[in-house]
């Protein structure tokens, strides 16, 4: 179990190693810097595979199914995965800060741009918003990993907002680099009409999500 928690915790400083920091945006630093290594993105990803639901419904009423013995069908390519992790980083800062316009717009325009590239299927799509969502709570720290009879299991953790965390600098900053990030394409934020997920405002993220069980594989 302990060699878990050490990668949980060598994936969130992995992320902030590249992302964290400076004047510049977040995502242009972790593009100048040629960004991720593929290992700790590789973790981040396996972290969230692990809490994708075997099924999902939209607000519309649409059934998303994901075949968990198939991981191929839904995982997208790590240089996908990277750009997923450098957008989620602003958003796990708008997050912590409560800005939760910024952060809405950051997370609609990434899944505008993904929808607009029309190679995913349904089930890259709800990957890549589960993707995006696990990297909000490795950057907040908010992640628990145990193994447990050879199960991987993830447990997401609340994350409590921090004023003491947010001085105004910060906040400009974070919303300078999302502002960047949304006019780069010249497009006004939009939400996904693929999945209708949308990043969970602070105490509406699930206490814990888990790997199926053994029992549910099977299904």
């Amino acid at each position: 179990m302990r060699s878990s928690l050490v990668r949980a915790r060598a994936a969130a400083l992995g992320v902030c190693a590249i992302v964290c920091g400076a004047a510049a945006p977040a995502w242009a630093q972790a593009q100048g810097t040629g960004g991720l290594s593929d290992k700790s993105v590789g973790t981040i990803m396996n972290y969230a595979w692990q809490i994708l639901p075997n099924k999902f419904t939209t607000p519309t009423g649409k059934v998303i199914e994901v075949d968990k013995k198939k991981r191929e069908q839904a995982i997208i390519p790590v240089e996908d995965a990277r750009d997923v992790i450098r957008v989620g980083y602003n958003s796990a800062q708008a997050q912590v800060c409560e800005m939760w316009e910024e952060q809405s717009a950051n997370f609609d325009t990434l899944m505008r741009r993904e929808n607009a590239k029309k190679k995913w299927t349904d089930q890259q799509l709800l990957y890549i918003t589960t993707l995006h969502r696990m990297t909000i709570h490795t950057v907040a720290g908010k992640i628990r990993v145990v193994e447990k009879e050879g199960e991987l299991h993830v447990f997401l953790e609340p994350i409590e907002p921090s004023k003491a965390a947010c001085p105004d600098d910060k906040r400009k900053k974070v919303a300078e680099a999302i502002e960047t990030y949304v006019k780069l394409d010249g497009g006004a934020s939009t939400a996904s009409t693929t999945t209708g997920s949308t990043p969970p405002k602070g105490g509406q993220q699930p206490t814990a999500v888990s790997a199926p069980t053994k029992d549910q594989k099977k299904k």
